[in-house]
């Protein structure tokens, strides 16, 4: 025994020493690393993303507590929400067990104040093991889920085996370590908190894993004890920061753990339906053809993604056989990016060292591979094939934005390029020329007011609220019938309104969504000079689209209004006792959300609140409903874009409805209903289910009740 302390008192301190100096030059190493991929991310244009701090910083404490802590997003699927779960809080309660043991053994114990003694460390001890034992229990299952069950979504790389294996190891070294700590009879000598520590089984039980080990260690030798323990200590220390170096000089997955949290704290402060702004006098460029082109942040969001897939098993594009899957092109971009950034960064250095008037050369060759990045890297077909839904950033666990880059590519085609696809370059067209999106159309803005005597704003604007109908409502037949149904509400309820008319024009958002920025940035001031000069304050949409575009884009060009969704309206006007719809007959009845009312604006109960008061039976929940809902198809400019690849997005849709036997399906916006009308054309299915807006359904139930 005596020999053994002997051999192994002579080297650990020599030992010791290169441990402080690795950990010394692994955080060294961190910072060095970090510092070369800030100065990647810098790459990308500058973004103001320090704006409104105080708002920003509550709500990463929102985020980190609800999306961190209790796993908001992650639970959505449970099985790899637990896994998840486990890692992170065990990982954390770990991580507060090291932090804890090297401030009390650093700077409390030389003072003699030292705290982690008596109940305090065994309380502690049990606690950290309980947390090193989820760590396992989350390691085993992402081992089940990786290497056996192998989900679609997941595209298992090398990184990820590394990643779970040397989580493995540094938790299962830690706990024969506590084991062997526990039944090696040593004295103080060592450093232990408690000496002959084995034999005070009050103290090691409180670590229940590391006593459970130990108790199956115990008849070994004291001198094999010793050995073993000063082997599993050092070995246990050196692969801990072995791996830390590993981690960072690899840049591996587990990186995430650093700029996860940052990347939340630098999302962006707009609403969530709101998209950037191009300030169109100064821009060098429209849209983004250059991954230098892209923002700091977008850049960063790159490195942030985990590749975890879940925008994938969300996007509607992808589940129906489309080119598009937001996982790729974030790391088809991301890939593209480190291609490029060693080129990029000699150019950066040698204009610097040029000096100003370096400025004005011609820039370096792009794409060393020979690929653009807009066309090859990310083909025109996954482009176009968004429709802006915002499943994909609804459930991303880090926030990424996928959304914005998809529509800087697009302006980057039609602004900068002049490319379109046929159908939206038709539309565009004929918003610019006729000031709406209803191409062939032989209607006039006012058509569809006939015999209901509505006041136009050039009339009488001393009114209440400005009913905006919108393009589809005012000028696409079967849309028609929901302006003329909401008209009938207003006037029943006696609310004070009236219309532009012929004055009314598109919102933009179409052309927005396309690319057009021009476009819509034009059609937007003069709308809100129109609003304006007419005095408006308050205004009610019928299209989600519009009401999207008015609550959270026009504002950033001054256009500041009071907007109200009209099935949000109707249901006000119910509670209020404004309108006494009747209880309608049994419908089957199921409602679909609008991703636009949605995910953008996280209004979900209002209609459902409608539709329970005219109707007796239960409303029918479809499985993809409220923020995990299912889209129609139409958004960012589909619409109008022949469906050419795959299946049908809102014949998928309908079937989702019929899966629950509901014989009516509501909707809330006017291109949700018409893509459910040809869909269910489409399917042959005129008998068995019907769509019809939330208006015409109240207006039903209201001559119903007349007729009593």
């Amino acid at each position: 025994m005596e020999a053994t302390r002997e051999i192994f008192w002579s080297i650990p301190f020599i030992v010791q020493i290169l441990l402080y100096l690795a950990s010394i030059a692994a955080v060294a190493l961190i910072c060095y690393v970090v510092y070369k991929r800030y100065q990647m991310w810098m790459l990308g244009r500058p973004e103001n993303r320090f704006d409104n701090p105080g708002p920003r910083i509550w709500e990463f404490i929102k985020i980190t507590i609800l999306d961190a802590v209790f796993h908001r997003r992650f639970f959505r699927d449970i099985y790899p929400g637990i896994m998840h779960f486990c890692i992170f809080i065990g990982c954390i309660l770990l991580f507060i067990g090291a932090g804890l043991d090297f401030l009390n053994h650093y700077f409390f114990e030389p003072f003699g104040v030292a705290f982690m003694k008596g109940d305090v460390y065994i309380i502690l001890s049990g606690v950290w093991d309980f947390g090193g034992l989820l760590v396992l229990i989350g390691i085993a299952l992402a081992f089940v889920r990786r290497y056996i069950q192998k989900p679609t979504r997941l595209h298992t790389v090398l990184d990820d085996g590394i990643a779970l294996l040397l989580i493995l190891i540094v938790v299962v070294t830690g706990f024969f370590l506590e084991a062997f700590r526990q039944i090696a009879a040593v004295s103080n000598e060592m450093g232990l908190a408690q000496p002959e520590y084995y034999s005070h089984p009050e103290w090691a039980q409180g670590a229940f894993v590391g006593y459970w080990i130990a108790g199956m260690f115990a008849g070994l030798p004291e001198a094999t004890r010793l050995l073993w323990y000063y082997i599993l200590w050092y070995g246990h220390v050196i692969i801990t920061v072995g791996a830390v170096f590993y981690v960072i000089f690899a840049w591996d997955k587990l990186t995430h753990i650093l700029i996860s949290p940052v990347n939340v704290l630098f999302k962006t402060s707009r609403p969530n339906g709101a998209l950037s702004v191009v300030d169109l006098e100064n821009a060098e460029t429209y849209g983004v053809g250059r991954i230098q082109d892209f923002t700091w942040k977008q850049i960063f969001d790159l490195d942030a993604c985990t590749n975890c897939g879940r925008c994938e098993d969300r996007c509607p594009a992808y589940l129906t056989e489309k080119p598009l899957s937001p996982r790729k092109v974030i790391q088809d971009l991301k890939a593209y990016w480190l291609q490029q950034a060693p080129a990029l960064l000699a150019e950066k250095k040698a204009k610097a060292k040029a000096g100003a008037a370096a400025e004005d050369a011609a820039p370096a060759e792009e794409a060393p591979a020979g690929k653009t990045m807009v066309g090859e890297v990310i083909t025109e077909d996954e482009i176009w094939s968004c429709t802006t839904c915002r499943a994909c950033q609804d459930v991303c666990p880090v926030f990424i934005e996928h959304i914005d880059k998809i529509i800087d590519m697009r302006r980057h085609l039609v602004l900068d390029l002049a490319r379109v696809p046929e159908t939206g370059e038709a539309i565009l067209k004929c918003i610019e020329a006729r000031g709406h999106s209803c191409r062939g159309t032989t209607l006039t803005r006012i058509d569809w007011t006939a015999g209901l005597d509505i006041k136009q704003m050039s009339e009488d604007s001393n009114v209440e609220y400005l009913f905006y109908a919108g393009c589809a409502a005012s000028l696409e037949e079967r849309s028609t019938k929901i302006a003329i149904a909401t008209t009938k509400i207003l006037k029943a309820a006696g609310v004070s309104f009236a219309i532009l008319g012929v004055e009314e024009m598109c919102c933009g958002e179409p052309a927005r969504r396309l690319g057009n920025e021009y476009l819509y940035q034009t059609l937007a001031t003069q709308n809100i000079e129109t609003f304006k000069n007419y005095k408006v304050k308050k205004i009610i949409t019928i299209c989600p689209h519009c009401f999207n575009t008015f609550k959270n884009e026009y504002p950033q060009f001054g256009g500041d209004f009071e907007i109200i969704h009209h099935s949000t309206f109707i249901s006000q006007l119910i509670n209020e006792g404004k309108i006494k719809p009747a209880v309608m007959k049994e419908y089957k009845l199921t409602y679909h959300d609008s991703c636009y009312l949605g995910r953008h604006n996280n209004i979900y109960d209002p209609q459902r609140n409608v539709l329970r008061s005219i109707n007796k039976l239960p409303l029918l929940e479809m499985e993809r409903s409220r923020n995990n809902g299912f889209c129609c198809g139409a958004g960012g400019g589909r619409f109008w874009m022949e469906e050419r690849i795959g299946k049908r997005i809102s014949e998928t849709r309908v079937e989702q409805i019929m899966e629950t036997g509901a014989e009516v399906v509501a909707t809330a916006c006017p291109y949700c209903l018409q893509m459910f009308v040809d869909a269910i054309k489409a399917k042959g299915a005129e008998e068995k289910l019907v769509a019809k807006d939330i208006a015409e359904l109240v207006v039903e139930a209201m001559e119903a009740e007349a007729k009593r």
